[in-house]
């Protein structure tokens, strides 16, 4: 009875039927968000059990080692040294990233890449956790945001900036804009 029922769930959930746009799009996104919300539970955690620890540096530091990670995956994928701003921004530019936060590349050049995030998941689980729009910003910009300064750290030719963010709640989408350094 057991492996039957174990069965008729696997079947359930047709693994072997192709999934649509939206579908995938709805999972991603609520990886994405998942994975923001077990985040955040480890910051309140932190604060709550030791407050003598600065939690937002422990995110901060953690979400910089994961950048820096996957910069060092990109990097060994193209060469450090010939990685400019185009290929740091299709480095870090996958399918599931560019329907879950909504992405458009509108530069790509040898001098200058900029992407636009018009949706963030992790701004959305925040709000749907109760945080207000500071925390929401302060969230991003200080703490999880810094995974993206962290991609392209080895990358000796280029600088990453964000001048805006979904999280800064002003109506603008992120915009990812990576320059050469000269």
């Amino acid at each position: 009875m057991s492996q039957e029922r174990i069965n008729e769930f696997v079947d359930s959930l047709k693994l072997d039927e192709p999934v649509s746009p939206e579908v995938f799009k709805a999972a991603v996104k609520s990886a994405y968000k998942d994975r923001s919300t077990q985040i955040y539970f480890i910051w309140k955690k932190l604060k709550e059990l030791y407050p003598e620890v600065d939690a937002n540096r422990v995110i901060r530091e953690g979400s910089w080692d994961f950048g820096l990670w996957q910069g060092k995956k990109i990097a060994e994928k193209y060469g450090a040294e010939n990685i400019g701003p185009a290929e740091a921004v299709l480095g870090q530019t996958s399918k599931g990233g560019w329907m879950t936060f909504e992405q458009e590349i509108t530069q790509l050049d040898d001098d200058r890449a900029v992407k636009l995030f018009h949706a963030c998941p992790h701004a959305e689980a925040l709000a749907e956790l109760g945080e207000s729009p500071e925390t929401i910003r302060m969230f991003c910009r200080e703490m999880l945001g810094h995974c993206d300064y962290a991609i392209c750290e080895p990358f000796p030719n280029v600088d990453i900036d964000f001048p805006t963010t979904v999280a800064d709640g002003e109506g603008q989408p992120c915009a990812m804009t990576i320059t050469r350094v000269k």
